[in-house]
């Protein structure tokens, strides 16, 4: 079965978090922070295995 998700969408997924997590680093959201840079390691993972090599 195909995933929906396009790579770009993929990719912006990606750079909102990263922006999201160095925001609640700022704020001394630590906690948060790691929880979105564990979401941005699966979306890197799930890209690591769609993009064409």
């Amino acid at each position: 079965m195909l995933d929906p998700t396009s790579i770009d969408d993929i990719k912006h997924a990606i750079h909102e978090l990263s922006v999201r997590a160095e925001l609640a680093r700022k704020e001394n959201r630590q906690d948060d922070a790691d929880e979105m840079d564990r979401r941005i390691q699966r979306l890197r993972e799930k890209l690591s295995q769609r993009s064409p090599t």
